[in-house]
This record gives structure tokens, sequence and C-alpha cells, in this order.
């Protein structure tokens, strides 16, 4: 693969994960959704008011890897933190956990949209079926010092204390639901933490903690340009998704996203970070002896706690380790047919692509490549390379060209 293929690849593959984007106003609708949730955990008389509620983003949607279902009709998963500093000392788990539920319930519109039976940690909102979202929200503790100690960690350029931005959350299968008060004994989690360890990974440039520091503010901007290892994490889950078509078997997505991680090594170009993803993947899955299970097992370590197990589910159920790795050959294979099909023509490297990664999405993408490409044919800015026949910036100068006599169509 040449330079100029190279490029046409990355205009490609950036597409692909731009068309995978929820769009701008989409976005800006999410996020007045949740602001309107944080309104009404305040509102007069509400008990939780001294203990300062506050509502942010944590998952996909905080990492910029989220990705539209294939489905339109589908819902969107985002995930919150209903964040408390502190508690009253004598409220147990169970008494965070309904009282954040009672204050939702106090408001008519989100008495209607609670999922029932509720969850096993959260709160979820089902939102109108045009709306097509839900919204998993999970109760926390945290201590008073929390907030500065978030933006320090996430300002800085380096890895330092994001074991210390661990949560206590509400667990309804935890031993001492409804009688342990001190919240230091609660279950741990840290999604920010987790957050900082992959905005580490993921930067290039480590001038770039504004980008970085802004992904914990409560109301998350909207990003149009992503970096390299968000697009293909995103790229990584599309290709699960249309390969399993809703499997609940499918690899799940913080695997992907750790591994993927984990297998970054700052690669500028997103083919380039792909193919070196792709490869190292399964490298970073590791086999351990569980004193549990009497026997060696996988583990995907969580990158902010050595003693959870992202596939802690494989040895019960083997059908998802099966299906993690026929989804990395399945992965592999994808990668070099469309490597295959380069300097074969734009149709003809269509098909792998839609292939991997779904025809309604590759309808999009290269139609969006082909405006593009149009565009700045029309400024005189394609050029075409003599061997390759590839379109770029390297070459002879395409004139431009009205497709007449193409009965509408455009390759």
């Amino acid at each position: 693969m040449d330079k100029l293929q190279e490029k046409q690849l990355n205009e490609i593959l950036e597409q692909v994960g731009g068309s995978l984007d929820i769009s701008q106003s989409t976005h800006e609708q999410l996020v007045s959704s949740y602001q309107a949730v944080g309104e009404q955990l305040i509102k007069e008389n509400s008990e939780l008011i001294p203990y300062n509620p506050e509502i942010l983003p944590q998952g996909s949607f905080m990492l910029g890897t989220m990705t539209k279902p294939i489905n339109p009709d589908d819902d969107l998963d985002i995930d919150l933190v209903c964040q408390l500093t502190r508690k009253q000392d004598s409220w147990t788990q169970e008494d965070v956990k309904q009282k954040v539920g009672d204050q939702l319930k106090d408001n008519k519109t989100y008495l209607k949209m609670i999922k029932k039976p509720e969850g096993r940690r959260c709160w979820t909102l089902v939102y109108a079926e045009d709306s097509n979202y839900h919204m998993d929200i999970l109760p926390c503790v945290v201590d008073s010092n929390y907030k500065i100690l978030l933006e320090s960690v996430f300002s800085s350029h380096e890895l330092n204390d994001i074991n210390e931005l661990a949560i206590r959350i509400t667990d309804k299968e935890m031993d001492g639901y409804d009688w342990e008060t001190n919240h230091l004994n609660w279950l741990k989690s840290n999604p920010f933490g987790y957050a900082r360890w992959f905005f580490y990974q993921a930067v290039i440039d480590a001038d770039k903690s504004t980008f970085v520091n802004e992904s914990i503010q409560p109301v998350k901007k909207f990003e149009k340009d992503k970096l390299p290892l968000q697009r293909v994490v995103q790229i990584l889950k599309r290709h699960r998704d249309i390969m399993f078509n809703g499997d609940e078997h499918k690899p799940i997505s913080i695997i992907i996203t750790t591994l993927a991680a984990r297998a970054y090594q700052k690669e500028e170009s997103i083919i380039e970070a792909l193919q070196n993803i792709v490869g190292r993947m399964s490298s970073f899955v590791q086999s351990e002896y569980s004193m549990e299970h009497g026997k060696y097992i996988k583990y995907v370590k969580n990158p902010v706690n050595d003693d959870e197990n992202f596939a802690d589910k494989w040895p019960e159920e083997p059908i998802k380790e099966l299906n993690f790795y026929k989804w990395l050959d399945k992965l592999q294979s994808d990668l070099r047919n469309i490597l295959d099909n380069l300097g074969l023509g734009i149709n003809e490297l269509k098909r792998p692509f839609s292939t991997a990664f779904g025809d309604s999405l590759i309808t999009e993408t290269f139609k969006n490549y082909g405006t593009a490409l149009e565009a700045k044919r029309n400024e005189g800015g394609v050029k075409m390379a003599g061997l390759t026949g590839m379109l770029g910036d390297v070459g002879t100068t395409v004139k431009k060209h009205n497709f007449e006599g193409t009965n509408g169509e455009k390759d």
C-alpha cells in the first residue's frame, strides 16, 4: 500500500466513522434530556439538594466512541452517573438508590418513563418511541474533594491518581445493600478513571489536554473531529454489530475498547492504526489460573482495577469466548479483502467495505466520499496516479466533469 492508497483509505474510513456518529442535533437532544434530569434532582424539597446531585455522562458517550445502531428504530443507550457528594450518615445503598428514584418519580413524565422492574444498579428512563434512546442513571456517592481531583487528573499530561477517581455505587446484589451505611464499603466503579486511561492512550499530542478535560464536563460538547483511536473503536464496534446482528453473545464493547486502546501505538493514520490494532488485540487477552474455576481462564483486565475481569462471563458461557475469536478472524479476513481491492477502482473497493460494515452505511459513506471528491475535482484539487488510477493529491490533474451521459449515476 503506497502513500496515495493509504490517504484514500484514511479518507474513506474517516467517512465511515462520520457516518457512524450521532448527529449534532441528536447530541444536543441527549444533553438537553440529561440536563433536565439533573434539574429534577435539585427541585425544591428534594432530599438530595444538600448532597449536590450532578448528572455526568460516562461510557461511549463520554469516550466519543458511540455509534448509531444498525437499525434506525433501535435505541441509543446513554450511560449516566448521578453523583452525590457524600450522603446522610444513616443512608444505605438501598436508601440512596430509592431516594434518587423517588425524586425522578416525583415528576409525572419521568414516572411513566421509568423502566420496570428497576435495574440492579441503575434507573432507566425510556424516552418516547420517536426519540429512540434510553438513559441508564447510576446513583453513586463521592467524597467532598472529588470534583477538584477529577479536574486535576484530567488536566494533567501524566497518568496519575486515576485509582483515586473510583466512585461508590449502589448494587442490589451486593451483600449489605440494605444495611451497610459506610459508603467506603460499597462496590467500587471507576468510569472516569477508565476514561482518563483511554484518553491517555488515545491522545497523540500531549498538548491536547484541553480536549481531554472537556470530556468530563457535565455539558459535553459535540465533537465532529475524532482521534484515530476513537475512529478505530467505532469501526470495530460496527463490524461486530454487522457480524452478530443482535446476538447476545457478541463481543461486548468494553472488551473491544480496552483491547483496542492497549494495542494502539499512537498511529496518526486510521488505516495503520486499524491494521496494527487488529493484529495485536489478541495478545492482550491474558490466561491465568483461577482458584474459583479450578483451571486457567482468559482475562481482559480493567486497566484501572486489576481485580475486575471484563471477560468474566467467558468461563460460564464459552460461546462468548468462541465468538470473540471468530470475530477477530473475520475482522482480519475482511481487512485483507479491502486491502486486496485497492487500486481496482472505487466500485470494486466498495464491495469488501459493504461486506464488513453493511450496505446502508457504506452506501452513505461512499456517497459522501464521492461528493467530497467531486467538490475537490471542481476546484482542480484532485489528481490521478498513473499506475494505480487512484484519485488524490499526486499525479495528473483530473478535469472538471459534468457527468453528462451517465444516466445520472456518478461512480
